[in-house]
């Protein structure tokens, strides 16, 4: 998984590409199975709006939407209430005493895995996990190794599922950023750190930090990766 396949994932242009580069990227990852899921309103209303991506198998997908197994899913649960991502196995289940969801699961190949959460403004949430039949590693590097993998994933995932359910971006809706702060953006969307931006803008590293501080703050997103994807998608880059 490398950075400039991180950037196709969140230019996704509709879902059939956009669920094809996540399965393809997961399936580097080592994780043949999954699944995203764009939550609106609280996650307990009965109005709550959800939709989902991944590649679902074909005889899961309908037990896969039924809101009451999802809110008793142990693995959800942890996802809606803290921050941390969530590492699963059939103890998980056990331990919760819905072991019947995990052996309805298991029979399609989510045995194990990894999931993270991150948030968008107005009471949205974006859920996304990778599946397997082979248990994780022990905890440790290469555990963490998976974890990171994911959340970076994630949030480049994260993109493109807003921009697939809501208006387009034109420029003009961005709020106004300084050339600075475009200039930095801009050798950040070819994958340059910070250092390398700046050796090439000559300004201080900490200066580069800055004027990307200013810019995700402006853009509303919690990351460099999400403000590059987020002007690319608004054609200003």
């Amino acid at each position: 998984m490398d950075y400039q396949q991180l950037i196709d994932v969140g230019l996704s242009e509709d879902f059939a590409s956009f669920e094809r580069r996540l399965v393809a990227t997961a399936d580097a990852m080592g994780f043949p199975l999954i699944s995203g899921v764009l939550t609106r309103g609280k996650f307990d209303d009965p109005t709550v709006q959800i939709t989902s991506l991944g590649n679902t198998p074909k005889g899961y997908l309908q037990a896969a939407k039924d809101l009451g197994d999802v809110r008793r899913d142990p693995v959800m649960s942890s996802l809606m209430t803290q921050l941390v991502p969530v590492t699963y196995d059939q103890s998980t289940y056990v331990r919760s005493g819905v072991s019947d969801l995990w052996d309805l699961q298991a029979s399609y190949g989510y045995k194990t895995g990894i999931a993270v959460k991150l948030h968008l403004p107005g009471d949205r949430h974006f859920l996304l996990g990778v599946d397997r039949d082979e248990a994780l590693p022990a905890a440790g590097p290469q555990l963490m190794q998976m974890i990171a993998g994911l959340q970076l994933l994630a949030a480049h995932a994260l993109t493109a599922a807003d921009r697939l359910l809501t208006p387009a971006t034109n420029g003009s809706a961005l709020p106004h950023l300084t050339k600075r702060e475009m200039d930095v953006l801009g050798w950040t969307s070819q994958g340059k750190t910070a250092w390398e931006v700046s050796i090439i803008l000559g300004m201080s590293e900490k200066t580069v930090n800055f004027h990307l501080g200013n810019a995700m703050r402006k853009l509303g997103v919690t990351s460099k990766h999400q403000a590059v994807l987020r002007c690319v998608a608004a054609g200003v880059l």
